[in-house]
């Protein structure tokens, strides 16, 4: 059963690629992603997806996560006057893992100027996750959204969207992760009786520990619809067990160009802050702040939670 709840995923995933639907819609803010810690890595995560933000980056990371996890993040796009929060939780019941987030951008009068009052100036998504171990090595997910927006006559906007995921373990180091965001192509019927359209996105990438699972580098590429998107790049190294620093690059316009990320984390307990400095050149530099914490608290790092969740699981 489990094999087969995996191979429809992927089915699913695939068929959506095959009908792409095009158009940009009012929450491809949010395909950024969301956490600082992922960010300040260049947005190279979804192999990676062990905090309580892998829903936005790759859903099957849910049922690799220990006990319930909350965090809470703002990020600034100064430069065109986009904000965005996020507020999300996660939480294990042994093979199982569930999540529930709630995001919310608000578009300024200058970006609302510059490109027309069409743009909502706010907009809110609620997320709900659901994961599974399929196999000893394999992990698969869901997310169910639903999108609202607000703004000028005509502009306000709701529907619904999917996203999948799977996460492969190679071995205790190396990982694989694939995630379809937005499946189709998640249309939003506006006030007005237009639709918009999130257009769909794929992403694959790896994941890779080294120096004693110190350092993890991670990779991934993305797609938007059959149009290669960008690439992903980053590096995360845990100092001490209190202290992490991370950097990463994004390469964009088929390679041509690029922007790069950085960040650090500290842990005090169970409570993980987060920082991450994107410098996007013409569109503004981003600085994102994250807090993360696990209930009951447990002292552990990331990586120790989740060789403790994988000593449980059955040979």
């Amino acid at each position: 059963m489990n094999r087969v709840i995996a191979v429809v995923l992927a089915v699913i995933a695939g068929l959506s690629i095959a009908t792409q639907a095009k158009g940009i819609g009012p929450f491809s803010a949010f395909k950024n992603g969301i956490g600082a810690r992922a960010l300040a890595m260049g947005g190279a995560f979804v192999a990676v997806a062990d905090d309580a933000n892998a829903p936005q980056w790759n859903p099957a990371g849910v049922a690799q996560l220990s006990g319930t996890r909350l965090a809470g993040t703002s990020s600034g796009l100064g430069g065109i006057g986009v904000a965005s929060q996020y507020v999300g939780a996660v939480r294990s019941f042994g093979s199982f893992g569930i999540g529930l987030g709630w995001g919310h951008v608000f578009f300024g009068d200058d970006l609302v100027g510059a490109l027309g009052e069409s743009l909502p100036r706010v907009g809110q998504a609620i997320v709900g996750s659901l994961a599974m171990n399929v196999g000893v090595y394999a992990l698969a997910g869901a997310n169910v959204k639903y999108y609202t927006s607000e703004g000028g006559p005509g502009v306000g906007a709701s529907g619904y969207g999917i996203d999948t995921g799977l996460l492969l373990s190679v071995d205790d180091r190396l990982s694989i992760g694939i995630s379809a965001i937005d499946l189709v192509g998640s249309a939003q019927a506006r006030d007005s009786g237009t639709s918009d359209v999130v257009p769909s996105s794929y992403r694959a990438g790896w994941a890779v520990k080294l120096s004693d699972e110190r350092i993890t580098l991670a990779t991934d590429i993305v797609f938007d619809g059959e149009e290669l998107g960008d690439a992903h790049v980053g590096v995360e190294f845990q100092v001490i067990d209190q202290l992490a620093l991370r950097g990463g690059v994004v390469l964009t316009d088929n390679f041509q160009d690029q922007y790069f990320a950085v960040g650090a984390g500290i842990k005090i307990e169970g409570l993980y802050v987060d920082a991450a400095y994107i410098a996007q050149g013409e569109l503004g530099d981003t600085l994102i702040i994250s807090v993360e914490s696990n209930l009951p608290f447990s002292g552990l790092s990331h990586e120790e939670e989740t060789e403790n969740l994988d000593e449980e699981q059955p040979e």
